[in-house]
């Protein structure tokens, strides 16, 4: 929090016309080539570009440069600003993100336990399954066999397929 409000303070402050107009004179000093000494002196930033220069055809040079490090200025300050909104933008995405995260983690962890009860239940349920198969398969041949029981002497046979096996004889 503490490091926004200073971010903001220091865009702020470079967009103002003294800092614009200090960067501009130490700009000048060093193209000039003055003295550190003289750089060095509080009242050194206040002096007037005007009385720095000898001739009227150098300071129009001299203006011209300024006015472009002025727009150099300028477009860095935007360019600050711009970098400044992708890093909040960044800051914020990278938020989302997490939390998303910690969420799918959370469904995983979730998924994960229920995967592994279920596979409990088809383990114990499975020999219960065939234990019941057994179980309907003796109870169907059970059934088959009391079927063509006869307690009064008459013996039936059971042919499979006969409508199959007529349907052939009629053939021949």
């Amino acid at each position: 929090m503490i490091f926004k409000i200073l971010r903001v303070d220091l865009e702020k402050h470079y967009l103002t016309d003294i800092h614009q107009k200090t960067i501009i004179n130490a700009v000048h000093r060093m193209a000039t080539g003055s003295s550190a000494e003289q750089a060095d002196r509080p009242s050194g930033m206040d002096v007037d570009m005007r009385q720095s220069s000898a001739t009227s055809g150098s300071t129009e040079n001299l203006s011209s440069q300024m006015q472009e490090v002025y727009e150099t200025i300028n477009v860095l300050a935007s360019s600050i600003q711009t970098l400044n909104n992708d890093t909040q933008r960044l800051c914020s995405e990278s938020v989302r993100l997490q939390t998303s995260l910690e969420s799918l983690k959370q469904d995983y962890s979730t998924l994960k336990l229920s995967v592994e009860e279920q596979e409990a239940f088809l383990t114990g349920v499975k020999p219960n399954q065939e234990i019941l198969q057994q179980d309907v398969a003796s109870l169907k041949q059970r059934i088959e066999d009391m079927q063509y029981v006869s307690y009064d002497g008459t013996l039936i046979w059971k042919i499979t397929s006969f409508r199959e096996k007529m349907s052939m004889l009629s053939l021949i």
